[in-house]
């Protein structure tokens, strides 16, 4: 199949209208047309209902969406790993540990006469698309917590982990928020994370811990804590989040830690690695990082 029909599609299905993925495309909305009616013939459905404005996917378009993105990546990567000369270690990470914690932890091991060469991506969807893109030689390292789901690729002999850190999950809210709720038995606005989330599975021990369940309502929910916060921070609700993303917050006063005569619940921050690579500048920092931190 070709991948630039597939650029098409997501396009058209990103903006839903002929002429606008046809100006991101750079070619003729007929051009476009034409190769999202080639694509449809080769797979045997409609892809959009064209009697729509703007146009909507069809089930079969809704299915093809998010393998049709997966493969354009992969091509991408493809079409880089045989130009990159001296390729960067690829950190696989959530989002959240991207941007709250690799930064600060990565400087321990920053060195001016020998900068590192890193690339972190948090593209994968699940936590089993992480473990793929390890055990394929698309990352060199995985950025995670601790969970069920990962344990199972953990407890197996040809993977190393190292626990970096730790975090905790908390609820928290603004100080409007929390009088709001100890005053009213009405329902709470209930900020979470989308079910595909890490994070959705690992606070739902807060949430079987809350004094009140019946009374949440959700209102929103985010595949990563950057898009959480700032609708916790704006007073749409409470969430829970990890501590790590919160503190400042917290120690400004914006945000309060809710009920806090429940427990946190305790995440280990850990860096996996497949003994199956074979790069020797992996293996080098992989050291670096087992003499700091040691084995976990």
């Amino acid at each position: 199949m070709n991948t630039d029909w597939l650029e098409d599609f997501i396009a058209l299905a990103e903006t839903r209208k002929f002429t606008a993925a046809a100006s991101l495309r750079e070619c003729s909305q007929s051009t476009l047309s034409r190769r999202i009616q080639l694509l449809e013939e080769h797979l045997g459905s409609s892809l959009f209902d064209r009697r729509c404005t703007p146009l909507k996917l069809t089930v079969a378009g809704q299915a093809l969406y998010p393998t049709s993105y997966e493969l354009v990546r992969l091509s991408r990567e493809c079409e880089r790993s045989v130009t990159v000369q001296d390729p960067p270690l690829t950190f696989a990470s959530l989002h959240t540990l991207a941007c709250n914690f690799f930064p600060q932890w990565l400087g321990h091991f920053h060195d001016e006469q020998a900068p590192l060469y890193t690339r972190i991506d948090t593209g994968h969807k699940s936590t089993e698309n992480y473990y793929m893109a390890l055990l394929s030689g698309r990352c060199d390292f995985i950025l995670f917590y601790r969970d069920t789901e990962s344990q199972r690729y953990c407890d197996r002999q040809d993977f190393e982990v190292i626990q970096l850190g730790k975090d905790e999950i908390l609820w928290v809210g603004i100080p409007a928020v929390a009088h709001a709720i100890a005053d009213s038995q009405g329902p709470i606005p209930w900020l979470t994370y989308a079910p595909s989330a890490q994070l959705h599975a690992l606070s739902r021990p807060q949430l079987s811990r809350h004094p009140t369940p019946q009374r949440l309502k959700r209102v929103f929910e985010a595949t990563v804590s950057e898009a959480l916060k700032p609708m916790v921070t704006m007073g749409y609700g409470i969430a829970c989040m990890p501590f790590s993303m919160v503190a400042e917050a917290i120690e400004r006063g914006d945000l309060v830690r809710l009920y806090p005569e429940l427990p946190a619940d305790h995440l280990e921050i850990i860096l996996v690695r497949w003994l199956g690579g074979n790069r020797d500048r992996a293996e080098t920092f992989w050291e670096k990082v087992k003499a700091r931190h040691g084995r976990g």
